[in-house]
């Protein structure tokens, strides 16, 4: 496993920076609104340039990835932190639009870059690292979030910590050019027959269910993420500061989460994982939903986190393993973009069920989403059952 230029610490380099922006974001909006007098309508416009720029990148990027493989990472990486700096720049509201629409597709397209590149190391070298690198980028956004609101409160601008996320980001793109490139080992003897032949169809059973349970999950998360602070914060009377710490609970346990996983996972098989994943995250939200103090619902968003941690990242290493060398890179995409979409519907959907129901009732049926994550894990092939075991071909 290589540890230098293109290896790991490429791939964590870049998770963290992407963690870095993202974490650091959310305090520096007020001052950005500020700053260039945006109303509350302007402003909500102009942040939904962020999806409107993933999603069409994120599925040319699996394309890119596949037909130039290692070259990609970096690219999109400097593009992102090229983006950043843009933001810092602009004077106006189209010129901050249209840089958040660059931030949203370069973002997503990291995201489906770092997912392939994961995947192909996977391959290359032998060892699980989807876990690993999944676990720096909540790590560094619970650690940039304060971060920055302290640089703000000592007076730095927008500017000036934008640029320093940007070369940051640019730093990770340097670590991240691989000199080996993809290619992966020539299977010898027995293994070459279990080698895919040909290239998934990206509409198969297996693949749809993979998908579909991405997309549960970062559901659950996100509901977390933008409704956790404001169901402590209006249902259990707590202050804004105290509040913040529920999205931070959830960050921190997804962060552990996935070092344990990283460090004891193997020995479980990617199935039990997943189920045990589902059991813990849904009980986590249901019991912060439930809960009567902010303590009890901490602690459920903590234990929510650390259960949902693997999911995801067993999941692309699984879609990963399965694939075709030729299709890695397409198949990682598509379980990326399908994932995102349960990410960008959850905010406005558990806000519907928030005001028809109430926000406590709301998180108890996202917590359901957990037995769907269990159910699903337990109706597709492509989840080894047994720790070691791969399910390569299993698109095809």
């Amino acid at each position: 496993m290589r540890l230098g230029n293109g290896g790991v610490l490429g791939l964590l380099a870049v998770a963290g920076s992407w963690g870095l922006f993202w974490g650091g974001w959310a305090p520096l909006i007020p001052q950005i609104k500020n700053d260039l007098g945006l109303s509350d309508q302007e402003l909500g416009l102009a942040l939904f340039a962020v999806p409107v720029g993933a999603v069409p990148a994120m599925l040319l990027t699996g394309r890119l990835a596949r037909r130039f493989g290692h070259r990609v990472l970096p690219a999109v990486t400097a593009l992102f932190a090229g983006s950043v700096l843009v933001v810092g720049l602009a004077p106006d509201r189209v010129t901050f639009t249209a840089a958040l629409l660059l931030v949203g597709g370069a973002s997503g397209a990291i995201e489906v870059a770092l997912n392939a590149t994961t995947a192909a190391h996977e391959a290359r070298d032998g060892a699980r690292l989807f876990n690993k690198v999944h676990a720096v980028t909540p790590l560094v956004m619970v650690l940039a979030a304060p971060s920055v609101g302290l640089a703000r409160e000592l007076g730095a601008s927008k500017l000036a910590v934008l640029t320093v996320i940007a070369l940051l980001v640019a730093a990770s793109a340097t670590l991240a050019v691989d000199p080996h490139g993809w290619r992966e080992p020539e299977p010898t003897g027995v293994d070459r027959g279990r080698q895919p032949t040909r290239g998934p169809r990206l509409l198969t059973g297996p693949l749809l269910v993979i998908g579909a349970i991405g997309a549960v999950v970062l559901f659950m998360e996100n509901a977390v993420e933008q409704w956790g602070a404001i169901h402590l914060e209006d249902q259990l009377d707590t202050g804004p500061l105290l509040a913040s710490f529920g999205p931070a609970a959830y960050m921190a346990g997804l962060s552990g989460g996935r070092m344990l996983a990283q460090w004891r996972g193997s020995r479980l098989g990617d199935r039990t994982l997943v189920t045990l994943g589902g059991t813990l995250g849904g009980l986590g939200i249901a019991g912060a939903a439930m809960a009567g103090t902010p303590a009890v619902a901490l602690v459920g968003f903590a234990v929510a986190g650390i259960g949902l941690a693997p999911v995801l990242p067993t999941l692309l290493g699984a879609a990963g393993r399965a694939a075709a060398q030729g299709q890695r890179a397409t198949v990682i995409s598509a379980v990326t973009t399908a994932s995102y979409a349960g990410f960008l519907s959850s905010p406005p959907l558990v806000g519907s069920l928030a005001g028809w129901l109430g926000l406590p009732t709301a998180l108890g049926l996202v917590a359901l989403g957990g037995l769907l994550v269990i159910a699903a894990a337990h109706g597709t092939r492509l989840l080894s059952t047994q720790a070691g075991e791969a399910k390569a071909g299993a698109l095809v």
